[in-house]
């Protein structure tokens, strides 16, 4: 086994035929043939099987087809890192609204003075419809809240903290001190729209101190979620460093909450399928160095 018979294997199983391998690759059909059946051999597996004219891959065949992207990712690297060539190219990020405004200027900003050649694109949107613009091939990469969905059996999805946000909750300043849900004078929720994980945290410490509370009111930026909160129509659950670097501009007052819900890992995901992507290789590996 060797980086030619991976990467035509790679060819056949993103194809899914010989004929349109063999086009790809511009060789005969043939050839791609008697290669795919000495990497079986070799392999004492079957990487695919035929109905109706065309290859299915098997369940060997997937794993060796995430070893083969890593492997041809990592030749790919290496060449790069050799022969110093610029990769180029954009890049789609999503971000959580707080991670965009606090966490990635920053990031963002030492990464294009390394990599001026890579046009960045970022998106911001609540964590559910970040994690499937990503299954979707939306975006190639994304900063979301830790939830249970990440840590699947058999996901497509890869993953790395970036770092661990303390969650705060945040009232009006004049508001008393809040040990429970009981000291609360007010008690609807001012949210981002559906979706957000954080907004799901606050729903789920109400339900727990026993808290009936009215339909959430939902905005668009955490901006004006600190003004309405700043004049009392309610209450939310925000990263700590947030409130903190806007606490002048809104008189708001945070109190800390039950550490279960108060502390959330914010992840970078994206599709173990796209690490073959030069350029995604290099944000991650940046990130990472970071």
């Amino acid at each position: 086994m060797n980086s030619t018979s991976l990467n035509l294997f790679k060819t056949v199983a993103e194809t899914g035929s010989i004929s349109a391998a063999a086009r790809s690759l511009n060789c005969v059909s043939s050839n791609v043939t008697t290669r795919l059946k000495q990497l079986e051999a070799s392999l004492d597996v079957s990487l695919f099987v035929r109905e109706k004219n065309r290859l299915y891959i098997t369940p060997e065949g997937e794993l060796l087809l995430r070893y083969a992207n890593k492997i041809l990712a990592l030749l790919e690297e290496a060449e790069l890192s050799m022969l110093g060539t610029k990769v180029a190219g954009p890049l789609r990020i999503g971000a959580m609204e707080t991670t965009a405004a606090v966490r990635l200027p920053s990031i963002l900003a030492n990464f294009h003075r390394e990599m001026p050649s890579i046009e960045l694109n970022l998106k911001t949107s609540p964590t559910e419809a970040l994690v499937q613009h990503i299954l979707n091939n939306e975006l190639e990469i994304a900063f979301v809240a830790d939830h249970q969905g990440l840590h699947m059996e058999n996901s497509p999805l890869q993953s790395h903290v970036l770092c661990q946000e303390t969650l705060v909750l945040v009232t009006a300043a004049e508001h008393q001190n809040v040990i429970t849900g009981a000291d609360l004078q007010v008690t609807r929720p001012l949210v981002f729209v559906k979706g957000c994980n954080y907004r799901s945290r606050l729903g789920e410490w109400l339900r727990l101190q026993g808290i009936d509370y009215a339909d959430p009111l939902e905005f668009g930026s955490f901006q004006a979620i600190l003004g309405c909160v700043s004049a009392g129509m309610g209450i939310a659950l925000l990263p700590e460093n947030i409130v903190r670097q806007y606490e002048n501009n809104f008189p708001v007052r945070s109190h800390t909450i039950t550490p279960q819900i108060g502390k959330v890992n914010t992840m970078m995901i994206w599709l173990k399928s796209r690490e073959v992507s030069r350029v995604l290789n290099h944000f991650v590996s940046f990130i990472t160095r970071a």
